[in-house]
C-alpha cells in the first residue's frame, strides 16, 4: 500500500514563516500541524528573496518549531509585481490560448512578459467574439529566489501558487456557506508590510491590487510616536482597540490616535478602490457596475481589535476579521484557536497540495 506524500503549506511573509500541514477529511481538512519563525531582517524586499541561505535556515526553524518532517512543498509568489485579473482576450481554443498568452499577455502584465511565468485559464464567453480568461503573472526571479530558499531547507517545491488564490481558497472556495458565483467579496490581505487587495466578483477575479500599509507600518507609527522599542510597541498595538473611536465622544488616547491616522489611510485606499469599480469597469455589455457584498478583512495585521468594525464604520459596509479556522470545512487540531487569521495563507497553500495528491 502507498503512504501518501505530505506536502506543506509554506507561507513567506515579511514578518514570519508559517508551515502547515493539513489532512484530508470526509468533508474538508484538518489542520494538524503549525510551524513559524520570525522572518530574519531584509531577507525579502519587495517580495524578492535577497539571502535564500539566511532565509532557508529560517525555514528549517519554522519546520522545526511544529514537529514536521517532510520534503515536499506548495509556496506563494507575492508582490506588486505578481498580477491575477479576469481579462478579456479573443475567442479562441484552449490550444490556440496556450499558445498566444504571451502575445495577448503583454497589455496586462507588470514586467516584462519573458522575464515571467504566465498561466491563463479560459474562464467563459463574454461576447460573440470574446472571451473572459484568467490570467496571472509572476516574475520568474522572485519565485526563483523562494525555490532556492525552500531548497536550502531541504524542501522540494511541487507547487507555486499565488497568496492571492491561496487566500481565497481558504476563505471563500473551500467555505461551505459562501457562493463563490453569486457573490462580489473584497478581501484585505493585510500582512506584515503591505495589504494586498483582492475583488472577486460571481467567481470573476476584477481588481488585485497592493497597498504600502501592513501591520508592521502600525508598529512603526507607535514606535516612533513614543519613542519605544520595536517590541513594546507591538505589545502595546494589542490591548489597542479600534471600536473606541466609534462612539461620539472624544477619546483622549494618543497612541490610539496614532493607530486612526494609519488605519484611515488605508481606508481611504479602499475607498479609492471601490471608487474604481464603480466609475473605471468597463460596462460597454450592459452589466452593472461591481458592487462589493462584504469586505473580508484577514492576516495578521488583521487580530487588531475592533479594526474590521472600525473599517465597516468608516465605508458603510459589512466588514469580518475571518481567518482558516471561520471556513467550518477547516477544522484546528494542531495550534492555538487564535491563529486562525495567522495561517489563512500557509492553509491555503496546504489544501492546494492536497488537491493535487487527490
Amino acid at each position: 500500500m502507498a503512504i501518501a506524500r505530505v506536502t506543506v503549506g509554506v507561507d513567506i511573509g515579511h514578518s514570519f514563516i508559517k508551515v502547515v500541514q493539513v489532512d484530508k477529511t470526509g468533508t474538508g481538512w484538518k489542520v494538524v500541524k503549525v510551524g513559524s519563525a520570525p522572518t530574519p531582517p531584509d531577507v525579502l524586499r519587495d517580495g524578492n528573496v535577497t539571502n535564500p541561505e539566511e532565509l532557508g535556515a529560517a525555514i528549517k526553524l519554522a519546520m522545526k518549531d511544529g514537529h514536521i518532517h517532510t520534503s515536499h512543498a506548495v509556496i506563494a509568489a507575492a508582490g506588486g509585481a505578481t498580477f491575477v485579473r479576469t481579462v478579456p482576450f479573443p475567442k479562441m481554443s484552449p490550444n490556440m490560448l496556450r499558445d498566444s498568452v504571451k502575445f495577448e499577455a503583454g497589455r496586462y502584465v507588470p514586467g516584462s512578459v519573458e522575464e515571467s511565468y504566465v498561466e491563463a485559464e479560459i474562464v467563459g464567453p463574454l461576447s460573440e467574439t470574446q472571451m473572459n480568461v484568467l490570467l496571472a503573472s509572476a516574475p520568474k526571479d522572485l519565485v526563483a529566489g523562494r525555490i532556492a530558499a525552500c531548497k536550502e531547507a531541504g524542501l522540494h517545491v511541487d507547487i507555486v501558487d499565488l497568496e492571492t488564490f491561496a487566500v481565497y481558497r481558504t476563505l471563500v472556495e473551500t467555505h461551505p456557506h459562501r457562493s463563490a458565483s453569486t457573490e462580489t467579496y473584497m478581501i484585505l490581505n493585510i500582512g506584515g508590510s503591505s495589504t494586498s487587495v483582492t475583488v472577486i466578483d460571481k467567481g470573476v477575479f476584477v481588481m488585485n491590487r497592493t497597498m504600502p500599509t501592513g501591520g508592521s507600518t502600525l508598529t512603526e507609527a507607535l514606535r516612533q510616536a513614543f519613542k519605544l522599542e520595536t517590541v513594546d510597541a507591538e505589545a502595546g498595538k494589542t490591548v489597542l482597540d479600534m471600536r473606541e473611536l466609534l462612539g461620539g465622544a472624544v477619546v483622549e488616547n494618543p497612541p490610539l490616535k496614532v493607530m486612526a491616522s494609519q488605519v484611515d489611510d488605508l481606508v481611504r485606499e479602499i475607498r479609492r478602490s471601490l471608487n474604481y469599480l464603480q466609475t473605471q469597469q468597463p460596462q460597454s455589455d450592459g452589466t452593472e457596475p461591481v458592487e462589493v457584498g462584504e469586505i473580508i478583512i484577514t492576516g495578521g495585521g488583521a487580530k487588531m481589535k475592533g479594526l474590521d468594525a472600525y473599517i465597516s464604520a468608516k465605508l458603510g459596509l459589512h466588514v469580518r476579521a475571518l481567518g482558516a479556522f471561520d471556513n467550518s470545512n477547516i477544522t484546528n487540531t494542531g495550534c492555538a484557536e487564535g491563529q486562525g487569521l495567522d495561517l489563512t495563507i500557509a492553509a491555503g497553500l496546504a489544501i492546494r497540495g492536497q488537491l493535487k495528491a487527490a
